[in-house]
């Protein structure tokens, strides 16, 4: 058997790498040898191949290569072609057609150099105000000029635009999601996980099934501001059915409660962008330019420039302790504005007031919120520490906690399964606070109703909690009474003849 390592398309185009996958597509880094330059092939999957695909395929893709502007992703050419594997031997030449060739269906675009925004979250967020800022009047441009020419792109997400090296915003895929509504409208293919790309950017028109406008792509660009600014889209992630639920009926959070930092004319801005009646929202991307120009300017990063201030945050988060968790909230709200406005965004002693305020967020019954806060922070800590920092693996324990106490015991087991073998590596494997971590991850495997599973952890926990700590030890008598309440919860087990 031949090893394929590259592909030829319509004796075109060289396909050498595979760029990433969806439900609907596989794009790869082609070579246009006609042209001679780099491009990116999206290839239609083979489950779309249903009657008549190729036709509306084209004519989206023809709609789509039909806008102009530097902040859309130009469509080359569009088409049904021979797909094969190329020769071992001498792959820069298109081999002539076998038994190997079969049609695909693909449109070949602009190839940007660059990361997708979804990759930016994960790697960086929440992100600087400017950042977003500047990223959000070029995504402005990109919609007028489609909206312009009649064009809805119904599928804004951070995985459909692109940032360049060089910081400029373009957005793919314009008429595409029209063309997947298309397809599976009128096909007995049913593609597992189709919608989760983009129920979390979803507005209430669209997920209803109503008429749409371009009032709609702006909301998908409010969940998608909220998320380059917070770390999550402000339903979260989810089941389906669940978040096109909250865009139709539930009122967004405003994310002063995860970015109290931001002026509020920001905040006042996205929750119109995600008001439930269109009309409560910008008009058009024009509009919204307008809004987002007249914001006040970020202040520039600054270092302290008088030490009596720094003094004077330490004393002020002396005092938290002092207060009602609803009156620390509060004042480490306004205490985290500070501390950027004085250390910057990723001073330790920044890192550590979100982390306070995460726990009294907690405290105050809001564990939700302090997940979100924490999720962040875990990021920043990875990323500004490392990731086997001890303040990175205290944060990551908190969340396990907190996700736990929100009722999501088998994403708290995750988290903590995950942290194991890097606590253990840092703080060793008979440290007591080690110890403490396998106890609460029996604890939360069992929550998450897997006792068989919680009492196999403890058995191996308690003899070598006992031998490091004494068999009388206050921690050793609470696993064992963790092992009995988790045994009478085991699977019975079956009798045997």
């Amino acid at each position: 058997m031949r090893q394929v390592a590259e592909w030829w398309l319509a004796g075109r185009y060289r396909l050498i790498e595979e760029l990433g996958s969806g439900g609907m597509a596989v794009v790869w880094r082609a070579q246009d040898t006609h042209m001679h330059r780099a491009v990116a092939v999206k290839l239609l999957r083979d489950v779309y191949g249903v009657p008549g695909a190729a036709d509306r395929f084209a004519r989206e893709a023809r709609t789509a290569g039909t806008l102009s502007s530097p902040h859309i992703v130009t469509v080359h050419d569009f088409g049904t072609g021979l797909l094969q594997p190329a020769l071992p031997d001498d792959p820069h030449t298109p081999p002539a057609p076998d038994g190997t060739a079969r049609e695909a269906v693909y449109v070949t675009m602009e190839l940007v150099p660059g990361r997708s925004l979804a990759k930016v979250v994960a790697d960086e967020a929440p992100l600087p105000l400017g950042r977003v800022l500047d990223w959000a009047r070029q995504l402005c441009d990109a919609l007028e000029v489609a909206h312009d020419a009649g064009v809805l792109h119904r599928d804004i997400k951070p995985a459909n635009i692109m940032a360049t090296d060089k910081g400029v915003l373009k957005v793919l895929d314009f008429g595409i999601a029209r063309f997947m509504k298309t397809v599976t409208a009128g096909s007995t293919v049913t593609r597992p996980g189709a919608v989760l790309g983009t129920a979390a950017y979803m507005s209430p028109e669209q997920a209803s099934g109503a008429i749409l406008d371009p009032r709609s792509d702006l909301y998908s660009a409010g969940c998608l501001l909220y998320e380059l600014l917070t770390g999550l889209p402000p339903f979260g992630f989810g089941d389906v059915p669940s978040l096109l639920f909250r865009h139709v009926h539930v009122a967004p959070e405003s994310p002063e409660q995860t970015r109290p930092d931001l002026p509020p004319e920001m905040y006042d801005l996205i929750l119109a962008l995600l008001a439930k009646d269109p009309a409560d929202r910008p008009q058009d991307a024009a509009e919204l330019r307008r809004r987002l120009a007249a914001l006040p300017d970020p202040p520039p990063p600054s270092v302290p420039s008088f030490p009596e201030r720094a003094e004077e945050l330490a004393r002020r988060m002396e005092e938290i302790g002092e207060l009602a968790p609803s009156d620390a909230v509060t004042r480490l709200r306004e205490l985290l504005r500070e501390h950027i406005e004085v250390f910057g965004h990723d001073h330790p002693r920044t890192l550590s007031v979100r982390d306070d305020l995460a726990y009294y967020l907690g405290m105050n019954g809001d564990a939700q919120t302090a997940v979100r806060v924490l999720r962040q922070l875990v990021s920043d800590y990875g990323r500004v520490c490392g990731a086997e920092h001890p303040d990175t693996l205290g944060v990551r324990r908190s969340l396990a906690y907190w996700t736990n106490k929100s009722q999501q015991h088998a994403d708290a087991a995750r988290l903590l399964r995950d942290l194991l073998p890097d606590y253990t590596q840092v703080h060793g494997p008979g440290d007591p606070e080690t110890f403490k971590v396998r106890r609460e991850l029996a604890l939360y495997t069992g929550r998450s109703g897997d006792a068989d599973e919680a009492v196999r952890l403890l058995r191996d926990l308690i003899p070598e909690m006992t031998e490091a700590l004494g068999s009388d030890h206050r921690r050793v008598a609470v696993a064992r009474d963790d092992l009995t309440y988790w045994e009478n919860r085991m699977t019975p087990t079956q009798p045997t003849c």
